[in-house]
């Protein structure tokens, strides 16, 4: 052993043996029948205690959602809590804010989305507490009737800024005031087109958990999402023909918007790829709520119309599933053998009753 390793040796020794003697024995075992008690008396507390969080909340964002001004101002007190540190309205920094960019918060616009915003959160926040969707609904469609307002007074307010920019650039006589309306439109967007997980309001609360909604859209301000998600998926259980207006709907807002284009070659795009499956949405949509001839027809008349579209070979196989008679059932290989005592099989006297068909499943 080298000098160095001889010498250092000892002292390797002494530290092994002092490391032995800080070994400790392990604890008795728990009780497996009291520690499964107390767990699942911790769990109940648990679950009783965030549902009362919960209700809590829902109170408090309902009364947000009363008016405009109860909106817009709860969410100044979020963006007051999270951007300026709780600071009080009486703070430098927060007065300058409120008096720059948050002067859009005095627009109609602001505080529409502002309400509109916390009635989707108390909506998600009772789903999420257990309402099924079928008792949420009327409440859901009210949501989304408030929606298309909304989307009805962006269009405008957009029109607003495209006439302000090219007053700005002289095209149609001298620059006229200047308005807050792109402030406005950034704010709105801001406050109804995220997720409502990535929100000022729920990153202040920290109750990003409690929004986790299995087939629910995020987005309070997404019109189609929500329809599509939540809606239409429960007017297809109650074969509610609502479902299928809805694409009525669509249809006429994609293709007002298409005309609105400048552009021929939009609107030949349009017309030969975009309505041709907008068409086809709708009729599959008569299908998944009990149209099914109404729905095959429709269908067939759309590939005849549109027969070198993309989609063709795929919406001509839909069809042929769709009227395709359904597989008789099965018969079961641990079925007694007739015995030669049997009555014989006839038309008159069948050996057993007549299995109705399954239900044809329609096309998505």
């Amino acid at each position: 052993m080298p000098p160095l390793m001889r010498s250092l040796f000892p002292g390797f020794l002494a530290a092994a043996g002092a490391l032995r003697c800080l070994a400790v024995d392990d604890a008795p075992p728990l009780d497996i029948t009291q520690t499964l008690q107390d767990l699942k008396k911790l769990r109940d507390q648990s679950v009783t205690t965030t549902k009362t969080n919960k209700q809590r909340l829902l109170q408090e964002v309902t009364a947000a959602a009363s008016s405009g001004e109860s909106a817009a101002g709860t969410w100044e007190k979020a963006i007051m809590a999270t951007r300026f540190d709780g600071l009080t309205k009486e703070q430098t920094a927060f007065k300058a804010w409120r008096d720059g960019e948050g002067e859009v918060f005095k627009d109609a616009v602001v505080k529409q989305a502002a309400r509109l915003y916390f009635n989707w959160l108390g909506l998600t926040l009772q789903r999420s507490m257990g309402t099924p969707v079928k008792d949420l609904l009327p409440a859901i469609l009210n949501h989304v009737g408030a929606l298309a307002n909304d989307r009805a007074a962006m269009e405008k307010l957009e029109d607003d800024i495209k006439r302000e920019e090219e007053l700005k650039d002289g095209k149609h006589g001298s620059q006229g005031p200047k308005s807050n309306d792109r402030g406005v439109q950034k704010m709105h967007d801001e406050i109804l087109q995220k997720s409502l997980a990535g929100s000022v309001y729920v990153e202040w609360l920290k109750i990003g958990d409690w929004l986790t909604v299995e087939a629910w859209e995020e987005a309070p301000g997404n019109y189609d999402g929500i329809f599509e998600k939540i809606i239409l998926p429960e007017l297809r259980v109650q074969r509610d023909a609502r479902a299928v207006e809805y694409w009525d709907g669509r249809i006429k807002r994609e293709t007002d918007k298409a005309s609105r284009s400048k552009l021929e070659f939009a609107h030949d795009k349009f017309n030969s790829l975009r309505f041709p499956v907008l068409l086809w949405h709708r009729a599959s949509e008569m299908a998944a709520v009990g149209l099914k001839n109404r729905a095959a027809g429709e269908m067939l008349a759309i590939v005849r119309k549109y027969p070198t579209h993309p989609s063709a070979g795929e919406w001509m196989s839909k069809i042929e599933t769709l009227l395709k008679p359904p597989a008789p059932a099965a018969t079961s290989s641990a079925a007694p053998a007739a015995s030669s005592s049997a009555t014989p099989v006839s038309a008159a006297n069948p050996a057993a009753p007549v299995v109705a068909p399954p239900a044809v499943v329609p096309p998505k």
